[in-house]
């Protein structure tokens, strides 16, 4: 095999100091060289040193300094000083010195060693005589997901006939590539690789929608990574062939062939892996809703030891990656299934609010935790920690491409230093719900033990094992694709070729990636409720409502409890957990949420959970007429009017409070303010006032006066006038004459 041909770098070869808390099938760790910090420098045939790289990127500002400039006297010159030094000191500093020069020459050997072993590797395509098939030029094209552009060249392959592995979307086809920086065409040392279709015709651009899914997915890896988890990972290099010379000129996914056992460690649709269950995939998936302050989840994280390919995104819009993106559906999905396990707490991830019976329905995965073989290492950082600062020095990875909608521009890190110690009374109608719903659950759960272990950060569903090659079903997406019934038994290899490594960076896209949004450089938005809570408190408070990405999950849980889909078929959902995720998705300020638990509370007819009641009671009704004003606080005309009508008649008052007509005025002419509620501009829907009536209504009370207000019979006949012009706009001219002849009556008592 040509040393051009050498598809992995390796970090290091039997350092020394072994290798505990490894959970992989393979012993040796390997080093996949992150896009982000590709060195423009370095030859592309260089393996990396351990040394230099701990050197490159393990430095921090408080290094210790042993030197420093001094201005001479003249002034015009600076001359070097070294600190005064012991002799003993010098002895020491000399032995360091002669040891890490013999390490030097104990690595290079070990380097040298791993050159010869993998120049000897057999190749386990051998046997097909792939090198006899025609060569065939292919367009290439490769996505570089920092600067979002594609680079194309051509390269030579040869792919086989007949696909080896075929799966419920896709087929797989054996391929060699020759690598565009071998001097002589010798296919039979070239690199193997997977060329992958869709079977059903599909758009073109579907193929280049899966290279940018794949390729942010990485950079999300490479984020992970700085923060020193047990085990790093790293997410596969993916391309596209464009077969040029054959007819309609086909496109394929073009990915290294993996050797090894090829694992599924959870899906786009909540499942997870009981045989060989591993801690970093679902920290990984975990880490990535955090650190990108709700904005995505990867899921679907499937591969080799900790190598993976093909992954999905979920988006908080559900825009982008493809249809296999569920949105905050997707993401529901996860927590649903998701247990912390000890690399989720290490690095300051919080625990997803769950209800007493899911936490209990967890128990197994709770246990399989258990028997995970990953050792935390002590070096692991906490997320979003000022001290991970991307290389570039920027924000995460991949959110420029994401909808912006979901979080305020004007939020930065400096709110989380000043965040109120409780959450604001706007937000619970009474101080008590702070820590209990009113069903009598705890709602800030577990806070106060995420406060005191990470003080910088604040503070299984098993599925139906039928569809797919893996027995781990998706939902409108392949789970995985038959080529890795070919992967199964062997020792891992890892392939990598120079000219398949990511693309180099020039300093206008680094320079970009270093001012967008850089606000946001440490962003880490934790899972739970309470901190959520906090955050949204430190905001204006008319982008409150609907702006908590993480109260539309606990929506979605809602949706998904009152379909069935965490029961099995002859079961009875559960109700206590789709009220408790109800409560805290009103909690962060999700309007429909708040609006639901009015109506349920208050004994209304609601449109979510129709079938679930609670009990009639006096607490009940004070906690219902708090969300009522809740909701009219966020803008909920409906609950504008429910509120009026409340404090107008007193019917479905809260028993603490009392008849107030100034209030029912100000409900009135709120209601009365959003003339933008639907398209034409009026109310005289089904379940809405018409605009004509609430300002007869507001007229009376001018003209009588009472409850706090005084009689004002001017303010009521122009009230009066303008009810019957809305009338009359309505087509209702018999309404508008008797809104006329009140209106001449209130001003007949003004001249008395």
């Amino acid at each position: 095999m040509a040393e051009e041909d050498l598809i992995f770098e390796i970090e290091g070869v039997d350092d020394g100091r072994g290798n505990s808390g490894d959970d992989s099938d393979d012993d040796e760790q390997y080093l996949i060289c992150p896009i982000t910090d590709y060195d423009d420098h370095n030859k592309t045939n260089k393996l990396c040193n351990r040394n230099y790289l701990k050197g490159k990127f393990c430095e921090t500002s408080s290094s210790p300094v042993r030197s420093f400039n001094v201005k001479d006297v003249g002034g015009n010159r600076s001359t070097q000083r070294k600190p005064t030094r012991s002799l003993g000191e010098r002895a020491n500093s000399a032995q360091t010195m002669n040891k890490m020069k013999m390490n030097k020459f104990i690595d290079q050997d070990a380097w040298k060693h791993a050159l010869e072993k993998a120049k000897h590797m057999p190749d386990p395509w051998a046997e097909f005589h792939l090198e006899e098939i025609e060569t065939e030029t292919a367009t290439r094209y490769r996505y570089n997901a920092i600067s979002g552009k594609w680079v194309e060249d051509e390269v030579l392959i040869k792919m086989a006939k007949q696909p080896f592995g075929r799966g419920a979307m896709r087929e797989c086809y054996r391929t060699k590539k020759l690598s565009n920086f071998a001097r002589h065409q010798q296919w039979k040392s070239a690199s193997n690789y997977v060329a992958k279709r869709y079977i059903d015709s599909v758009d073109r651009e579907v193929y280049f929608e899966d290279v940018r899914l794949q390729m942010d997915a990485k950079l999300w890896g490479e984020e992970y990574n700085r923060h020193k988890p047990p085990k790093q990972v790293d997410i596969m290099q993916m391309c596209i062939l464009e077969m040029k010379n054959r007819p309609g000129k086909p496109l394929y996914h073009l990915e290294h062939y993996i050797e090894g056992k090829y694992i599924k460690y959870n899906s786009n649709s909540g499942f997870v892996r009981d045989e060989n269950f591993r801690l970093t995939p679902q920290a990984f998936s975990h880490f990535t809703f955090e650190r990108s302050a709700h904005q995505l989840i990867v899921v679907d994280i499937q591969g080799v030891g900790d190598l993976y390919t093909d992954p999905q995104i979920h988006t908080s819009s559900g825009i982008d990656f493809g249809d296999g993106n569920l949105g905050v559906r997707g993401m529901a999905l996860f927590f649903h299934s998701h247990a912390c396990n000890s690399i989720c707490k290490k690095m300051g991830l919080t625990p997803f609010d769950l209800s007493v019976k899911e936490i209990e329905a967890l128990e197994h995965a709770q246990n399989l935790l258990k028997t995970a073989k990953t050792m935390l290492r002590g070096t692991e950082e906490v997320c979003g920690s000022p001290r991970m600062r991307t290389l570039s020095g920027s924000r995460p990875p991949a959110l420029c491409r994401l909808s912006e909608n979901s979080g305020d521009e004007n939020v930065n890190d400096n709110m989380f230093d000043s965040l109120p110690c409780s959450p604001s009374s706007w937000w619970s109608p009474r101080e008590e719900m702070l820590g209990r719903s009113p069903m009598g659950w705890t709602i800030f759960n577990e806070v106060d033990n995420l406060h005191s272990e990470h003080s910088c950060s604040f503070g299984e569903r098993r599925m139906s094992e039928s569809g797919g090659d893996s027995g781990c079903p998706s939902e409108r997406r392949s789970e995985l694709d038959g080529e890795f019934a070919d992967r199964a038994n062997s020792n891992v290899r890892r392939y990598c070729e120079s000219d398949e490594d990511s693309i180099r960076r020039d300093q206008h896209n680094e320079d970009k990636w270093n001012n967008y949004h850089a606000s946001r450089a440490h962003s880490h938005w934790p899972s739970c409720v309470a901190v959520e809570v906090q955050r949204l408190n430190a905001i204006k408070q008319e982008k409150k409502i609907g702006q908590s990405i993480l109260g539309k999950v606990h929506l979605a849980m809602v949706h998904y409890h009152e379909a069935g889909r965490f029961c099995n078929k002859l079961e009875e959902w559960d109700r206590e957990s789709a009220i408790f995720h109800l409560e805290h998705a009103a909690l962060c300020g999700e309007l429909e949420a708040i609006v639901a638990l009015s109506l349920i509370y208050l004994q209304l007819p609601h449109h979510i959970l129709t079938d679930v009641t609670v009990e009639d009671s006096e607490q009940h009704r004070r906690t219902g007429f708090d969300y009522v004003l809740m909701a009219a606080e966020a803008g909920d005309r409906p609950s504008m009017i429910r509120a009026a009508r409340a404090f107008d008649t007193g019917d479905s008052l809260s028993p603490d409070r009392a008849q107030d007509w100034k209030e029912a005025l100000h409900w009135y002419s709120a209601a009365l303010k959003m003339t933008d509620y639907d398209e034409g501009g009026e109310y005289d829907g089904t379940g809405d006032e018409p605009k004509c009536s609430l300002l007869a209504r507001q007229a009376e009370i001018h003209m009588t006066g009472g409850f706090g207000t005084e009689p004002d019979p001017q303010a009521a006949g122009d009230l009066f006038t303008e009810a019957a012009e809305a009338a009359m706009a309505s087509m209702k001219g018999k309404l508008a004459n008797q809104y006329y002849q009140r209106a001449e009556e209130a001003w007949a008592l003004m001249e008395e």
